[in-house]
């Protein structure tokens, strides 16, 4: 039976009708927001995960303006993006891997850096584009956290609310700036290479908070020369003020698990959400078991000692069953080649390409959150050969997980190295362990990309979303660690059994 027009005219009008009433009945699905993305002095690693938090807004049609010090690829973001670039590099200072006892070095370096942090904010490019106001005004800052609380002056700048990008899990800083309870007793911090719980987890947390203390300073010395108050709320004030964390981690399968407020958000993984360009994938010739050997972007092999490269060398020549990539940006590469032609050295390799062909029986990594991730979301057990930073507690964690095993470079031998690489291989628990770990990985209830989101619009929405704001940060140390009430107590205690004691020897 054929329909009539008229039919299909009065059809057609209450399906129209009905998507305007189901659009207007959820008005935030539809509207755009004007978010500025600050990533600035990071690395290309760090990089990522904020782009990729970026590429999940533009995917849900708001606009992005992007401030870098890295220049981006056409490939890296695409859609309603305007980018500002200012060219600007810290100078990087040689990396000692001398003894862990030359803390004074260590320390020297890392408050020169923090010092140094600041030269950015004179460079004309930088006061060009705070002088130049938005066509739109912004409506959130989002900006790649990583010890650099000066650049909070931005968001008062631009009168906005603020929220943070963390490329691991939560340090004291972000703990600090979030009002979040650390729990030191059995919650390892990210930076403590041996991971301690206890009292001397108490001990290193006094120690870590020192440190923050003197590092608070220098960066509230910065913001204040560059947003000086009255014009600008004061360094305290927008410390406060953040009201979002995202954080690249995932607690329930990395670990420790620990207190965490609302709006801090685990979103682990979300680099790997981005799906694979199927045309770059690495093809291999065979079906030979892969190695895969990168120390990451930070190292460069031209400035590596012969001795190094030949334990290497000698290490991978004990395994030609395996097809090892190595990256590898030092001399004699055709040589390496043809010395070893189951060895393929280049600058650069499709590492999550090659991690999810299935054929990766081991990854020799440096022990960087990125590379991490990438191993427990395929599930391929590690070597790890920490170098700096962070990437000590992250292999400490791993080893202690049976994900894998470390090694020092310092005073590597090829027979050390290649019987670590045989163990790991032979041995299934590593690959059990780091397989079911992978499965945890990537249970989750919804997509990292749809979490941060979330609660980027939901603060949109709510015009800074009071109501998640911890009442604890508003309190000072003796407060919020209750010395007033110990003092009160224990005062009240001494003073009556002192008081008990005096008159027990007068009757």
């Amino acid at each position: 039976m054929n329909s009539s027009p008229v039919s299909l005219s009065l059809l057609s009008l209450w399906w129209l009708a009905s998507t305007f009433f189901l659009l207007a009945g959820n008005p935030t699905s539809v509207e755009s927001h004007h978010i500025l993305g600050l990533f600035v002095n990071v690395h290309r690693s760090q990089l990522m995960v904020h782009l990729a938090v970026c590429r999940a807004l533009l995917q849900k049609g708001h606009h992005v303006t992007l401030v870098t010090t890295l220049p981006l690829k056409e490939q890296e973001i695409r859609g309603n993006v305007s980018h500002i670039l200012i060219p600007w590099k810290q100078t990087e200072e040689e990396n000692h891997n001398g003894s862990s006892f030359d803390i004074v070095l260590h320390l020297q370096r890392m408050f020169r850096r923090l010092e140094h942090s600041g030269d950015l904010l004179n460079l004309p490019e930088w006061k060009g584009f705070l002088k130049e106001p938005p066509t739109t005004p912004y409506d959130l800052l989002l900006l790649g956290y990583h010890f650099n609380d000066h650049l909070l002056g931005v968001a008062a700048h631009f009168n906005c609310p603020v929220a943070i990008i963390s490329t691991q899990q939560p340090t004291g800083f972000v703990n600090s700036i979030m009002g979040n309870p650390e729990e030191r007793w059995y919650v390892p911090q990210p930076y403590d290479s041996r991971q301690r719980t206890g009292v001397s987890a108490w001990i290193f947390g006094v120690w870590e908070k020192l440190m923050e203390a003197m590092a608070r300073r220098v960066l509230a010395r910065i913001y204040s020369l560059h947003f000086p108050e009255p014009r600008y709320p004061s360094f305290e004030t927008m410390r406060r003020s953040v009201v979002l964390a995202l954080s690249n981690h995932h607690m329930i399968s990395e670990g420790p698990i620990a207190p965490l407020l609302p709006n801090m958000v685990d979103i682990g993984g979300i680099v790997l959400e981005q799906k694979l360009n199927d045309s770059s994938h690495e093809r291999t010739a065979s079906n030979r078991s892969l190695i895969i050997f990168s120390l990451g972007t930070r190292f460069t092999w031209r400035k590596s000692s012969p001795k190094l490269l030949q334990t290497f060398t000698n290490a991978f020549d004990q395994f030609p069953d395996y097809d090892i990539y190595w990256t590898y940006d030092g001399p004699n590469r055709s040589a390496i080649s043809l010395d070893y032609p189951h060895i393929k050295v280049g600058k650069w390799w499709p590492q999550r390409q090659l991690l999810e062909s299935g054929k990766v029986r081991l990854f020799i990594t440096h022990g960087g959150k990125g590379s991490l991730s990438e191993a427990l979301y395929y599930g391929v057990p590690l070597l790890g050969l920490p170098l700096i930073g962070d990437q000590r507690a992250n292999l400490q964690k791993m080893q202690s997980k049976n994900w894998g095993l470390t090694l020092s470079t310092h005073n590597l031998t090829h027979l050390e190295l290649s019987k670590t690489m045989d163990r790991i291989i032979r041995y299934p628990i590593y690959a059990k362990s780091i397989s079911e770990a992978s499965k945890i990985y990537r249970d989750r209830p919804m997509k990292s990309s749809d979490l941060a989101t979330y609660w980027i619009e939901y603060i949109i929405r709510h015009k800074g979303a009071k109501n998640l704001y911890n009442p604890a940060r508003h309190l000072n140390f003796i407060e919020y660690y209750s010395i007033d009430v110990y003092v009160t107590i224990y005062g009240a205690l001494i003073l009556t059994i002192t008081v008990l004691r005096k008159i027990d020897r007068l009757l």
